[in-house]
């Protein structure tokens, strides 16, 4: 048994524990460095708007990042919900980390905006919509993320409000608008069941929501872009492996979370390693999985227009991204995570998840690129393979700032809302103790529902 944290088992109940927000200060050199990365982002996204709107190419590299930002932090809120659902209490020091990357993925939609102004009209080339012509592509798939983005947003903010609502008489002493926003909180049993069943509404929604958008982003800007690739596992492919990245990136911020933040620190350990770990195991095998069914079909096949678009994404034009997609997102993950010493350390399987967060850019490179510089995205076959695109200085710099964005939006959100989900925790301290069996010690978990 890995034991948990000896602070999650002895929380306050009288007065009750309350986390705190993180305490940031740009006379730290890791935070200074996030909002340097940040401003950068800013300033070349915005070099963007200015020197390239309606050039689908240039826009080639954004839509990697797009897809990054969809396939981690969009992604991890939804281990929040998995572990409310599956009522895992090794999970009580993480849903709020988990939760909190719903506020960096509001930057997905910045960039869906322009992405989308550049994409060529659906007349002529396979996509999608059947001749829909009500906003489709634009108005839809920037509304089904819209969607999404808010039901994350909401899916934080329900579980956070009595961390942050405070004592019944603060929140009456409260504005109309306020008390509004604070959802009149006063912690009745009422109250308290429907915010649990809320927090299981909301996530269901968002997991409905995370695979749909998956399934317009990844046709929209992917196969409608690149003619000849018809592929059905695809979007599959991109939600999956993106779960896997979701995983890999709350297994990262959660060391270092331990690393650095004395109060959340206390309560993180190896425990939840081991819990995610088994399942990034999982992750890791589907991503084998699903990419040998969809090479299947097309090598049974032998479609000529369909074996020229897995020559393009896998084997001749972006052979090195796949190379390194394969090493970093499967090859060593797996062969380092069937040791048990790695999955049931955070240090060890953080450096695991680290691997599997870069992993998942080049997989998106070798994905995205070509479709969005494809000068002929109309037909149904390519009649020559098309050259490389790679970066140059503007897009690595986009890459590099905008991801440091995302990061440094989600600091400072953490910044603002406890990262650590104190109702929840203290629950789950009353319903958990350690006892002594024999030679041994076990963790009896009560079950109250």
């Amino acid at each position: 048994m890995i034991a948990p944290e000896a602070a999650g088992l002895k929380l306050s109940l009288r007065p009750p524990f309350r986390p705190q927000a993180l305490n940031i200060s740009l006379n730290r050199a890791g935070i200074a460095l996030l909002a340097a990365l940040g401003l950068l982002g800013i300033v070349m996204y915005v070099v963007k708007l200015i020197t390239a709107w309606g050039d689908r190419a240039e826009w080639a590299y954004p839509t990697v990042v797009l897809m990054f930002i969809l396939s981690t932090a969009t992604s991890a809120p939804l281990i929040a919900y998995a572990s409310r659902m599956a009522k895992g209490y090794w999970a009580l020091p993480l849903r709020r980390v988990a939760a909190l990357y719903a506020a960096p993925s509001l930057l997905s939609f910045v960039l869906l905006i322009p992405i989308m102004a550049s994409l060529p009209p659906l007349e002529g080339r396979s996509n999608l919509w059947f001749g829909f012509s009500a906003g489709a592509p634009f108005l839809t798939d920037a509304l089904a993320l819209a969607i999404l983005l808010l039901t994350g947003m909401a899916l934080l903010w329900f579980s956070a409000v009595p961390d942050l609502a405070g004592p019944p008489s603060r929140v009456r002493a409260m504005g109309r608008w306020q008390r509004l926003l604070f959802l009149n909180w006063a912690g009745t049993a009422r109250q308290w069941k429907v915010l649990r069943a809320a927090n299981l509404a909301l996530g269901a929604f968002y997991l409905m929501g995370y695979a749909f958008v998956h399934m317009l982003l990844t046709t929209d800007l992917g196969q409608s872009l690149l003619p000849g690739w018809r592929s059905g596992i695809f979007p599959v492919y991109s939600a999956v492996t993106g779960i896997q990245a979701g995983i890999a990136i709350t297994l990262l911020t959660a060391a270092l979370m331990r690393r650095f933040s004395p109060e959340a620190g206390r309560f993180i350990g190896d425990e939840q390693a081991a819990a995610l770990g088994k399942i990034l195991v999982a992750a890791t095998l589907m991503w084998f999985y699903f990419f040998w069914s969809d090479f299947l079909l097309i090598w049974y096949a032998r479609l000529p227009s369909e074996v020229a678009a897995m020559q393009v994404t896998v084997a001749i034009t972006y052979i090195l991204p796949f190379v390194l997609t394969a090493v970093l997102m499967f090859a060593l993950p797996l062969g380092l995570l069937i040791f048990n010493k790695v999955r049931q350390s955070l240090s060890l399987i953080a450096g695991v998840s680290a691997l599997i967060v870069v992993g998942i850019l080049f997989d998106r490179i070798r994905f995205f690129v070509a479709p969005m510089a494809n000068p002929s995205p109309f037909g149904h076959a390519m009649h020559e393979l098309p050259a490389p695109y790679w970066p140059n200085a503007l897009d690595i710099l986009f890459i590099i700032g905008f991801i440091g964005l995302m990061f440094a939006v989600f600091v400072y959100a953490a910044s603002r809302i406890p990262v650590l989900n104190g109702w929840e925790m203290r629950q789950g301290s009353m319903l958990r103790k350690e006892r002594t069996f024999m030679k041994t010690h076990v963790l009896v978990i009560g079950k109250p529902d």
